[in-house]
């Protein structure tokens, strides 16, 4: 197998509340806010401006999907790419997707509102020859792909991957973050002692990440390390020390063959929810990296969900070529307990690399490591170390789900009462995980070296459509945490994370069955030494009907 040292960074687009690149940066320089309030959703968000001229305007697409051809088009018009070339891949991170279109009807579940049909529009439009890959990993989505491209770029399987991450704002989205009380009333706050909250924003943004020395910016910028990590602690509350994130930062440098003295400063996911900045903080200081400069975008666009860890990473990018971190708006006395160097005024520096994090619902973490200096990561070793010892099928039943799936997890003997507020797909999972593990034990294995990797082709609409249900009451109590929280797909792996006390990476594919991606995956871990032992699968659960098969692969010694 052709392997490769070096994992570079090529092109970039991006559209933001602010603008279009060009005028997001000038904005960024100029401390412009790009949030306001919108009577549509009755709070203060990022929109982007919809009588802003799109480049392509493609005639049946939505606006999600007209974000994301524009600014894939944008990546192979400037670099010049083959469409057609098996080499290429176009990685698409995202949350909802098009999920205004259940707010229409939600049986039977349009077509539009499956991911997989925005990855054949992309695929047919652009003429790639390849289906584009999914990740649904809730809001570190972005860095996810980022770190997932990186590790089948070095495979060798591809040479070039475009990743494009991208949501839009939409009631489903606006008064599910609403029934958690984490919204602001004002412009947001990242790490203020006085932030209230959130402010939700949309945004479109793709990077290029290639083997090929031709196809890099100059000067070179290298993507040299990335970790995907848990808490299993709580599937909506960040954990309270911030080892999860801690353990995510430590690997992503330890990939790149970097330390702390080597970093410039730390963009941070800075959400301004009291909970989130706090474990960021005390995250960045079990890392020792309290000393480096550090900001939050979310008080410029607002939190962007998927498209935010790519989004970002590109403004990281700007920094790094001008040697200055942006200030933090609304920041004016530190509000967490360690202390870490936020600022709301620009901050200079020397080193050559950057560290840019995300966190999200169902506890997961990630991290990367970005350096301009000469590549000096630790390429990974493969081998075909990947065994299966066990798997298991969730029978098919004749009973409702409701009746089946109760009767399943009473045979476990288990008296979590948590389970039967579990989403239906996260209590599939939660029953077909218990009896594989029946056949295996994990105790051999420490936590940090086990690893979840799922896929299915629905994403959660299952509890989407609970969810679009609620809404569509209009009642005075609004929507539903409880339902809510299970309207990510990846949740499914933070319940398994929780319940197994698993710490590794945790990441979900959506697509089609038969592509296989989950298990593929799950084999890259344990070949290049990330996990030691990896549970995947298909895990499916629409309406009444659901399969589940899942496998556990580890790493021979």
């Amino acid at each position: 197998m052709d392997k490769v040292k070096q994992v570079y960074i090529g092109h970039d687009s991006l559209i933001t509340s602010l603008g279009e690149k060009m005028q997001t940066f000038y904005a960024l320089e100029q401390k412009e806010c790009g949030l306001s309030y919108n009577e549509k959703y009755g709070m203060i968000v990022g929109a982007i401006n919809r009588a802003l001229p799109l480049a392509y305007q493609q005639e049946g697409c939505t606006f999600f999907e007209s974000l994301v051809i524009n600014n894939t088009l944008a990546i192979i018009n400037e670099s010049q790419l083959d469409v057609k070339d098996q080499r290429l891949l176009v990685i698409l991170s995202t949350t909802k997707g098009n999920i205004n279109k259940l707010e229409d009807n939600v049986c039977p579940v349009p077509e539009d509102a499956f991911l997989g049909t925005t990855a054949l529009k992309l695929q047919t439009y652009l003429g790639l020859s390849n289906l584009p890959l999914i990740v649904s990993n809730a809001c570190i989505s972005g860095v996810s792909a980022l770190i997932i491209a990186r590790e089948i770029i070095l495979q060798g399987k591809y040479d070039n991957i475009i990743v494009v991450g991208c949501d839009t704002l939409s009631p489903f989205i606006t008064e599910g973050f609403a029934s958690f009380k984490s919204i602001s009333s004002k412009p947001c706050r990242p790490y203020d002692k006085n932030r209230d909250g959130l402010c939700l924003g949309e945004a479109c943004g793709a990077i290029l990440l290639t083997s090929d020395k031709s196809q890099a910016r100059r000067p070179y910028l290298y993507l040299n390390g990335g970790a995907i990590t848990n808490d299993a602690n709580h599937i909506s509350g960040p954990s309270r020390t911030g080892d999860g994130l801690y353990l995510a930062i430590e690997r992503a440098l330890s990939e790149a063959n970097l330390d702390k003295n080597d970093i410039g400063f730390i963009n941070a996911h800075g959400t301004s929810t009291v909970y989130n900045d706090e474990m960021e903080s005390k995250a960045i200081a079990l890392a020792g990296l309290t000393d480096k400069p550090i900001n939050s975008f979310k008080s410029y666009i607002g939190h962007t969900l998927g498209a935010s860890g790519v989004v970002e990473t590109i403004l990281c990018i700007h920094e790094l070529l001008t040697r200055r971190v942006f200030a933090t708006l609304g920041f004016e006395e530190p509000g967490t307990s360690c202390s870490i160097s936020v600022s709301s005024k620009e901050q200079k520096f020397t080193k050559e690399a950057f560290i840019k994090t995300a966190s999200g619902f169902g506890g997961c973490n990630a991290a990367i490591a970005v350096s301009s200096e000469c590549y000096k990561g630790i390429h990974p070793t493969y081998d075909n170390s990947a065994k299966e010892v066990c798997h298991y099928s969730l029978p098919v039943s004749c009973d409702t789900f409701h009746d089946f799936i109760r009767a399943e997890y009473k045979k476990l003997g288990e008296t979590n009462m948590k389970f039967y507020k579990m989403s239906d797909l996260c209590k599939a999972a939660y029953v077909s995980m218990a009896n594989l593990l029946e056949q295996y034990s994990l105790n051999q294995y420490s936590p940090e070296d086990i690893s979840i990797v799922l896929a299915n082709r629905s994403s959660s609409l299952d509890a989407d459509i609970e969810h679009q249900k609620v809404i569509n009451k209009h009642s005075e109590e609004g929507a539903s945490p409880a339902i809510f929280v299970y309207t990510l797909p990846n949740v499914v792996n933070g319940e398994l994370c929780i319940r197994h006390k698993i710490k590794g990476n945790n990441t979900f594919f959506v697509e089609d069955k038969d592509n296989g991606t989950a298990e593929e995956y799950a084999k890259l871990l344990l070949e290049t030494g990330k996990a030691k032992a990896v549970i995947c699968g298909w895990c499916e659960k629409l309406c009444e009907k659901y399969e589940v098969n899942l496998k556990l692969l580890i790493r021979e010694k």
